[in-house]
């Protein structure tokens, strides 16, 4: 098989340029189904070594022969009612073609600006919708190569809520830290936070509850973390770590607006052209 491969492979550029079916060498045959060269051209990249193409040329007449093997199989032994897929097989085209239509008028007509005060409305009349299922934070995660360089200053800027400060820390970070990441802005999972400190946390509630600066160390680096903020899970989500959330929603919903419209638009206006019959 291999051998005839390559003579197949070697004829690709050929056929390319050479749409004549009859020119058409055949690269495998079950019962009356042929597979022909161009085809199996198809799916070899053109920018593929010799061995590469010979592989996927292999592995792509293989799986044809089976695909061919079964459906004869098939064939064979289900029945004439069993066969007879031509209803799925519309039912499926049909439902191809409407899917396509309808996204290609959501893509160029739907709206999908969502603007502040629509979110803001949508939180607060859908608040019990937001409830965490796990606690999230802001933080500051901070990993430094020992030893650590002025251990006594950085133990200092990490722990300030002065703005000179942070810049102070981020150049020396900058300059010593392995790993510097400011979550002051934004919400995170507490869980995935806590797991990057070295230390065995039995509690993690209470360790949130009372602890706000997080010293530890392992045998080649020092950890810092400081806990800016909390929410803890089964209460409500802040809105900024549920905007995008809802930002989704509103557009899933003006689509299924869309669509609702549309449908309806289109049996209107056959309905007004009398386009259909009842009896």
């Amino acid at each position: 098989m291999n051998k005839y491969l390559l003579l197949i492979l070697c004829a690709l550029f050929t056929l390319a340029c050479n749409t004549n079916k009859n020119n058409d060498k055949p690269a495998a045959k079950v019962n009356s189904k042929i597979l022909y060269s161009s085809e199996v051209a198809e799916v070899v990249p053109n920018n593929s070594t010799k061995e590469d193409s010979t592989l996927i040329a292999d592995n792509f007449i293989h799986q044809w022969i089976k695909k061919q093997l079964i459906i004869s199989k098939a064939e064979l032994n289900l029945s004439d009612k069993d066969k007879d897929v031509s209803r799925m097989v519309e039912d499926y085209r049909s439902s191809l073609i409407i899917h396509k239509y309808k996204q290609q008028l959501i893509e160029q007509k739907l709206d999908t600006i969502v603007t502040q005060a629509q979110i803001d409305n949508y939180y607060r009349k859908f608040t019990g919708n937001f409830i965490l299922n796990r606690n999230i934070i802001k933080a500051l995660f901070i990993k430094i190569p020992k030893p650590v360089p002025d251990f006594k200053r950085i133990q200092k800027l990490y722990k300030s809520e002065k703005e000179e400060d942070l810049d102070e820390l981020e150049d020396y970070c900058f300059q010593n830290a392995t790993k510097f990441d400011n979550f002051s802005g934004q919400w995170i999972n507490a869980k995935e936070f806590l797991n990057r400190i070295p230390t065995n946390f039995k509690d993690e509630d209470k360790l949130l509850k009372r602890v706000k600066h997080i010293e530890s160390e392992d045998s080649t680096h020092y950890y810092f973390a400081k806990i800016k903020a909390v929410e803890f899970k089964n209460n409500i989500a802040p809105l900024p770590f549920v905007r995008d959330d809802i930002k989704k929603i509103l557009i899933n919903r003006r689509k299924i607006e869309f669509i609702k419209n549309l449908e309806e638009n289109i049996y209107r206006d056959a309905e007004s052209k009398n386009k259909f019959k009842i009896y």
